[in-house]
């Protein structure tokens, strides 16, 4: 083609100028459909110019949609030409003959409009662009695929005509030398990217930057150039609004007037528009994620295909990547008391990401945020990449002491309703205290009628275990803490939330499609001293058939006798049609008395309940362990308690209603309960006294064996907050014909020493391969979680046949923690939630020797400092302003001041020296903790 002659034969137009040639240039598709589309590319703009009433007979078309044009004759009379073609080590001007040809070109003044890569040039050699275009992209080193708002940069300009602000999703470059050498450049379309691919780089942090995407550049010689990065994805070519900017840019570079109102197109937006490929890995789409790995709290992952003993070993595994630190609040960083969770192919339908999937992990923080990180590698969006973020609130403070030192936001592990995209969280705030929300899993946008408040008033009016009057809550303080992981019905119609530590434990259900408290169930009738509390990080358990499963506790000095109280107790209830719940039985050990006395709670961790038996007739079972360091497991079809009230507290081990093994139990001399964590002891098993606070994790073997893994700790001595091995050990489920099931230790791992073990999780792919994996707090339960000497936790790889560890991460590796928590795992990555999510897969690499947090003070000078401004203070003083407000009013665990009057002098010193309370003697020296152990004694 060539500009079409016409003749003046009188006709009307007879004075209009012949149209324009615009030259349109395509080549190869270089990625999966409707990425880098060129040749449909090229086709869909020569039908943009064709139908645009205002292009006819003024612009004539001549499209090689598959690449530069053989003829040597093809730029002769264009008045533009448009490029739309990769760049790099492809672009066409690498070839000299073809470059001479179109520098000749633009010496004549043609016009040229470069999309997407066309304006890419290889390292070292810029083509010549920037004297055609005023910019040049050097080299791949930058990019960004985003949702983004492309605003008009000026109303002055006639390309930005017609032109108002638009979003959509693309790959962006943000990165361009520019130069205004010999010409005038001005931005016609900006925005603000976060790219995500700089410097040859992944970017994990997310830093916003003001970008110009598209600008036009006029040559003081002659010509014009209009340069747009986007255009990735064929179907950017759709949106209105680059299609008007690009015809706009064609009549401008050919030298036609830009009509007032933007150049129009009549061509229709296709409705099938081709996916972008973008799609996170496929894997197995769990249709829960959950503390525990599932409602039962099995605590086995047995879909593993990646990981093994063979492949977890030193210089294999690493650490593979790190999101950047989650958000901190009035300086303090976050504590991940909650497991992070892991879901396949999350569809983000918020901000940047918009539009693509991604396998992701999800993380809750006690500052009171929520988030979606990216897990692995997709399109350009690194893992680690946060993928969005929530706030729901101001986090609470407890008093009459902040837990652990820091803000009480979130404690409990989140629960995630895959096939409904939702996520329910609790987040405790100073005003409305405990609420629950439901987020949407693609943007954590709060669903409507969300958050639902959770407050006593409300569980009273349901209680299912009312006594024979209202019992107001008696404390001072609202020290209520939701730290039970949460969990789902078998429908996910009903949320089912626990309390601890408050007035008496609670089991409170959400109704989900509702959005408001649907029932409630009180541990102690009578509420007493905080007893019954269900604060155990296990949460409830729930079985296939809907029963839900507790596990409660006690504070010290918690036993009373009285009906319908269930202080150290597992209770199985199942809910009615109108929501309220039914006791359907109950399990108390046989010396609970002695133990609800000395705050030695069953309930420090929760139920799990066993994969079903190969045999229709073999009994359902569960296990449950706790503080004291036994482990018990129970049919839980047939519990052996009454519905009324627990039994006789007893010294008879034997008459313990829990399967039993035949043969004596060391401790007792006769039989009762398994005891793992030892020595045994009913005085000594709280605090940093305590033996395990973990849930144990199931697995079976290829023969059908069943096992339970554990963590705990075990002491040096009666009354010795010193730990010991074992810290892990494998119990297997005995059967033998004609008996009952019951448990024995299968091996004991005799080397580790654990601080403050999580619940053990068993990762296998079915029978084969499968690994204990523990994350380990690495300090006592009274560590504080604050300031620059917080503990650093560990994670450990045990060979779950031999107990061998395989891996350990290194000292300082892992950033602080919260306590109780658990990894979680997916793609063949192992995730560990601290104040940010660090994975850990194959081809990772160590990083040890971390410095601990900077800006703080260090400790030897707050210690000098605290102990120059407390001296001459008497022990009266110094328990008036560092112990009255917790132990005069104590709530949950602290022990009243009258039971710490009854421990020997050298136990008290002890304890505030180098045991649970020696952050409440920062500065104390020698001689006035001596007296304050005397003042407590009187």
């Amino acid at each position: 083609m060539g500009f079409a002659l016409s003749v003046c034969l009188g006709l009307p137009g007879c004075d209009r100028a012949p149209p324009r040639k615009i030259v349109l240039i395509g080549g190869a598709g270089s990625e999966a459909p409707g990425r880098h589309d060129y040749p449909d590319g090229i086709r869909a703009l020569e039908a943009l110019v064709e139908t645009s009433p205002d292009a006819r007979g003024r612009l004539d078309v001549v499209a090689y949609p598959d690449g530069w044009p053989d003829d040597p004759g093809a730029f002769d009379g264009a008045a533009a030409v448009v490029w739309y073609f990769d760049g790099l080590d492809k672009h066409p001007l690498r070839d000299p003959a073809r470059r001479a040809a179109f520098e000749a070109a633009m010496r004549r003044g043609v016009g040229l409009v470069a999309l997407h890569q066309a304006s890419t040039a290889p390292p070292g050699d810029d083509l010549g662009l920037p004297q055609w275009l005023g910019a040049v992209r050097e080299g791949m080193f930058d990019r960004t695929t985003e949702w983004a708002e492309l605003a008009p940069a000026t109303q002055a300009h006639p390309v930005a005509r017609g032109l108002d602000a638009f979003d959509y999703r693309d790959e962006f470059y943000p990165t361009f030398r520019h130069t205004d050498a010999g010409g005038r450049r001005v931005p016609i379309l900006k925005t603000e990217l976060h790219p995500q691919y700089r410097d040859g780089k992944y970017r994990v942090d997310d830093k916003a930057e003001q970008t110009e995407v598209a600008w036009a550049y006029e040559r003081d010689g002659g010509g014009r150039g209009v340069v747009f990065s986007g255009g990735h994805y064929l179907r950017a070519l759709d949106q209105p609004g680059v299609r008007r900017m690009l015809l706009n840019a064609m009549f401008w570079t050919a030298g036609l007037d830009v009509p007032d109102a933007g150049a129009r197109s009549d061509l229709p937006v296709r409705e099938e528009v081709i996916a972008d490929g973008t799609a996170a890995p496929h894997g197995t789409t769990r249709q829960r994620a959950t503390f525990h790995v599932d409602a039962g709290r099995s605590g086995w992952r047995a879909d593993e295909t990646v990981l093994t003993p063979k492949n977890v070993v030193e210089g294999s595994f690493g650490l593979v990547w790190e999101s950047p630190p989650l958000d901190a609040l009035d300086g303090q960083p976050p504590r991940l008391y909650a497991s992070p969770l892991y879901v396949d192919r999350v569809a983000i339908t918020r901000g940047q990401h918009r539009g693509a999937e991604f396998s992701a992990v999800f993380a809750a923080s006690n500052n009171g945020f929520v988030y979606a990180v990216n897990a692995a590698r997709s399109g350009d969006v690194a893992p680690g990449r946060i993928l969005w973020r929530t706030r729901l609130g101001e986090p609470c403070r407890l008093q009459p002491a902040p837990l652990d030192g820091v803000p009480t936001g979130i404690l409990s592990t989140p629960v995630i309703d895959v096939a409904r995209g939702r996520m329910y969280v609790t987040h405790c705030d100073p005003k409305k205290r405990w609420q629950a929300y439901a987020l949407d899993i693609g943007s954590g946008e709060v669903l409507p009628g969300w958050p639902v408040r959770l407050d006593e008033s409300t569980f009273n009016d349901l209680n299912a275990n009312a006594g024979p009057e209202r019992v107001p809550p008696k404390r001072r303080f609202d020290f209520r803490v939701q730290r039970g992981a949460l969990n789902l019905s078998p429908d996910g119609s009903q949320l089912y939330v626990v309390f601890g530590e408050s007035e008496t434990g609670w089991l409170a259900s959400v109704d989900t499609g509702r959005a408001k408290v649907s029932g409630a169930f009180a541990a102690v009738a009578m509420p007493h001293r905080g007893s019954g509390g269900i604060w155990g990080t296990g949460g409830p358990a729930v079985d296939a058939q809907g029963s839900v499963y507790v596990v409660t506790g006690s504070g010290f000095d918690g036993y009373r006798d009285a009906p319908h109280d269930w202080t150290q107790s597992v209770l199985k209830l199942a809910q009615t049609g109108t929501g309220a719940f039914v006791l359907q039985g109950t399990y108390t050990p046989f010396n609970h008395c002695r133990t609800a006395k000395m705050d030695i709670d069953l309930g420090a961790g929760g139920a799990v309940l066993l994969p079903d038996a190969q045999a229709d007739t073999a009994p359902r079972l569960m296990a449950v362990g706790g503080k004291q360091g036994n482990v018990y497991l129970l049919d839980r079809e047939r519990l052996p308690g009454r519905l009324d009230r627990r039994p006789p507290c007893s010294e008879d081990s034997s008459s313990d209603g829990s399967l039993l093994a035949p043969q004596a139990q060391p401790q007792f001399g006769r039989r009762g309960p398994l005891n793992v964590f030892g020595p045994y002891s009913d005085e000594d098993a709280a605090l940093d006294l305590a033996r395990a606070r973990s849930v144990p994790a199931t697995f079976r073997d290829a023969r059908g064996t069943d096992y339970l893994f554990v963590t705990g700790n075990s002491k040096r001595a009666g009354g010795s907050p010193i730990s010991v091995p074992p810290s892990v050990a494998r119990i297997e489920v005995a059967r033998h014909a004609g008996q009952p099931p019951f448990l024995r230790i299968d091996r004991l791992q005799k080397s580790l020493v654990l601080g403050n073990p999580g619940s053990p999780v068993v990762t296998s792919n079915g029978a084969d391969h499968a690994i204990v994996w523990i994350l380990d707090e690495n300090a006592p339960r009274s560590a504080p979680l604050s300031g620059a000497d917080a503990p650093r936790p560990v994670l450990y790889a045990l060979d779950a046949a031999t107990l061998d560890v395989l891996w350990r991460s290194a000292p300082g590796e892992l950033f602080t923690s919260g306590k109780y928590n658990e990894p979680a795992f997916g793609g063949g990555q192992v995730f560990v939630g601290t104040d940010r999510i660090q994975a850990f897969g194959l081809g990772g690499r160590r990083l040890a020797g971390r410095a601990q947090a900077v800006g703080t003070v260090p400790a030897a000078e707050a210690a000098s400092a605290a102990q120059a401004g407390l001296a001459g203070q008497g022990a009266e003083d110094i328990y008036r302003q560092r112990c009255a407000m917790c132990h005069d009013h104590p709530q949950g665990n602290i022990p009243p001041r009258a039971l710490i009057a009854m421990r020997p002098h050298p136990r008290i010193v002890d304890a505030l020296t180098g045991g649970i309370m020696r952050a409440q003697a920062q500065g104390l020296s020698a001689d006035q903790i001596d007296e304050l152990a005397r003042y407590l004694k009187q």
